[in-house]
């Protein structure tokens, strides 16, 4: 990835002599910014351009080229990529637009172009896309026109949208946030976001790294890349459909669709998800500060009506206002000229001027061991107090970095010293109190750091017997059925509640007889999805001629439901006195196997109190996922109910997980209700829905050889 950003010499082809000529832009920004390199014009027509030579031919150019460039017609991008091939370029950055975004037509010409490229083992970013730009040596090939306007710093950028990529380099412009490296990749044939992270991630430029994508190309790697740096990663993830809900077989499909996999994903590796400009900026602005360790705030401010509304604001966002010491005060209020203002925190100092006693104010209060950060909102008249205010400001930073604790300053100027001081301060500045407190509750909140790469275990599993069951229903083409779920579960290690199969109503009561008064019929049938939907179900069935007629009932019900063949019924041993919660697993496209875990029950998707994460679960995942949930309260015992077996829960989510890891070929599976038993007792599992995907590849199929091999996801 390195070439993209520091080649030697760079060939923009497609560049003509008329001034609207997009490949001219390139050139002009090139210079715009002073690449420290060598620049070679192309265009088919030859002539000049700002005093060069225009090569007719890429072939044409005398000397060794690093870089391609191209903005061309779509359907002469191909022959162009294979003729630097020949030339020896091995990098190219392909601006072109009219490619599969455009359809088949376009898909044609992309596949020639990846082709072209294979052929010659060249790498490649775009098409569709605006290029790259590296702060550090000046390399600059966007078309837009810029201007050299971004300070140096540590940001880094990736972006599919090159409008929005423009929109980013606009706010680090107008706000001073330092650019180390842009990329705009476009349709992502080539090189994609995860190539480009994970050079970033080892780059000594790039101190934070921000992403916009409205694709992810592999969301494993993406996770395994973050994990292996401390380096912040944002990420604004658009283009959040639902069309994985409109085909779900499950309930667990119901509740996880992609965008739910997808912030479950970045959470539990420590990307941070935004959606907005403004989210962003404040991200961007509160990173570079000392970490925030706790939620104790101080608030000080030259005037009371901004101290209100940051208060206001602490609450909001879950912070609490530091109780200042007495002697502390006293010792303030000295300084004051009048006794006019009573001292508390948010801290008024709108009766005091000097700015010399406000520096050993901010010293001493962040020196207070009960102060995690402060908010300081600094108000002035810039023809009165410019020069005081800006001196001021920079010392803030200083306190707040020889301190190690963040200071967000919040200024109230006029709108020509506010610019000025966003292009002057080394640090950035807020503009309302409240974004200045969510900016500190986001570097709160914010978790990153370098993680190991979990680990999935399938020692618990019996792969054999569910590799039967599976082999049998693909043979006969039909869906897993209840019984064999069930029977899934238990190869996995879960507990599961005795049950039998009847073909016919004595045998329905002979097993009843043999499990004990009540029992739970169930519809066994491929054609019954959910089997409460049609009366599939009945529970708390006793006797022995109860059982029979609801053999029977069962059986009539199945036939309106449209079931040809006489079903089969289920009989199962019922379990009472537990909390229904379901576990549920779906293999993502993107992330792979995905675990679920909450409320379960009928009104599962109504209540949608669940907590989603990505296989394999590092440490503290499973404490994670319960704590998220509302019903939680409910199994620890408030308001005197009995305690349930969390530790039960925790193991039963455990095994579902390396079972969705193990075996590749169940695309979704619901384990609901799972019935959670007072603590000391256990879980049971009464209900199971499993759903096979597509046949996979013999090497994806079962990883491991049997019951005792690990796996690692």
């Amino acid at each position: 990835m390195r070439g993209f950003f520091e080649p030697q010499s760079v060939a923009v082809v497609g560049v003509s002599e008329a001034p609207e000529n997009l490949g001219r832009r390139i050139a002009m920004n090139l210079q715009e910014f002073d690449f420290d390199g060598i620049v070679y014009l192309v265009g088919p027509r030859g002539g000049r351009a700002f005093g060069r030579r225009i090569y007719k031919s890429v072939s044409d150019i005398p000397d060794q080229v690093d870089l391609a460039v191209i903005l061309v017609p779509a359907r002469h991008v191909p022959d162009i990529i294979d003729e630097c091939g020949h030339k020896g370029i091995r990098r190219a950055i392909i601006e072109s637009a009219g490619f599969s975004e455009l359809g088949p037509e376009g898909r044609q010409a992309e596949q020639r172009l990846l082709e072209a490229a294979r052929r010659h083992g060249m790498r490649f970013i775009g098409p569709n896309c605006i290029g790259v730009i590296n702060r550090g040596n000046g390399l600059a090939v966007p078309f837009p026109v810029l201007k050299n306007v971004f300070a140096r710093g540590g940001i880094s950028i990736v972006t599919q949208s090159g409008g929005v990529g423009l929109d980013y380099l606009n706010m680090l412009a107008s706000e001073n946030l330092g650019l180390a490296r842009f990329a705009s990749i476009g349709n992502k044939l080539d090189v994609d976001e995860c190539d480009l992270l994970e050079f970033l991630v080892a780059d000594e430029q790039t101190r934070i790294i921000c992403l916009y994508l409205e694709s992810i190309s592999d969301g494993r790697r993406l996770m395994r890349i973050a994990r292996s740096t401390d380096k912040p990663i944002l990420l604004h993830k658009s283009n959040t459909g639902t069309l994985a809900q409109e085909i779900a077989q499950s309930h667990t499909a119901a509740l996880s669709g992609d965008d739910a996999v997808v912030s479950a994903a970045l959470e539990q590796v420590g990307i941070a998800r935004f959606s907005t400009a403004n989210t962003l900026l404040n991200f961007l602005k509160v990173l570079p500060l000392p970490p925030l360790r706790g939620k104790q705030v101080a608030v000080l401010s030259r005037s009371g009506g901004h101290a209100v509304i940051a208060a206001d604001a602490c609450e909001q966002y879950g912070f609490s206002l530091v109780r200042f010491p007495e002697d502390f005060l006293r010792a303030i209020e000295q300084h004051f000229r009048a006794q006019v203002i009573r001292l508390t925190n948010p801290l008024d100092l709108g009766d005091l001027f000097d700015y010399d006693v406000y520096d050993r104010i901010v010293e001493r209060t962040l020196g207070l061991p009960q102060v995690d950060g402060m908010i300081f909102l600094h108000t002035y008249v810039s023809a009165v107090e410019r020069e005081d205010s800006r001196a001021f400001l920079r010392r803030l930073e200083e306190h707040s970095f020889r301190q190690g604790k963040p200071v967000a300053t919040c200024v109230f100027t006029d709108s020509e010293e506010m610019s000025l001081l966003r292009r002057t301060l080394p640090h950035p500045v807020f503009t309302t109190p409240e974004d200045a407190v969510r900016a500190l509750a986001l570097l709160r909140d914010y978790r990153h750091q370098q993680l190991p790469e979990p680990r999935a275990d399938a020692s618990g599993i019996d792969l054999a017997a569910i590799r039967t069951i599976v082999e049998r229903c693909r043979a006969e083409k039909r869906p897993v059925l209840l019984d064999e779920g069930l029977e899934i579960l238990r190869a996995a290690g879960l507990p599961v509640a005795a049950w039998a199969v009847a073909d016919s109503a004595a045998q329905a009561a002979a097993a009843a007889q043999e499990f004990g008064s009540p029992v739970a019929l169930k519809l066994i049938a491929p054609e019954i999805s959910h089997k409460t939907d049609v009366g599939g179900v009945l529970v708390g069935v006793e006797g022995a001629d109860w059982v029979r007629r609801g053999f029977e009932r069962l059986q009539q019900a199945a036939r309106e439901a449209g079931v040809r063949n006489p079903p089969r019924v289920l009989v199962q041993r019922m379990v009472s006195g537990g909390t229904e919660m379901i576990i549920g697993a779906k293999r993502d496209p993107t992330f792979g196997p995905t675990v679920l875990a909450g409320a379960g029950g009928i009104f599962v998707e109504v209540l949608r109190d669940v907590a989603l994460k990505v296989v394999p679960l590092g440490d503290g995942d499973l404490d994670d996922m319960l704590g998220r949930l509302r019903v939680l309260p409910l199994l620890e015992g408030a308001r005197g109910r009995k305690p349930r077996d969390l530790e039960a829960l925790r193991e039963c989510v455990r095994q579902v997980a390396e079972l969705a890891a193990a075996c590749p070929e169940i695309a979704e599976l619901d384990v609901n209700p799972l019935l959670v038993l007072h603590q000391g007792q256990g879980a049971v599992a009464v209900d199971a829905r499993v759903v096979l995907g597509p046949a996979e590849r013999d090497e994806d199929r079962f990883r491991g050889a049997g019951a005792n091999s690990a796996t690692q996801v």
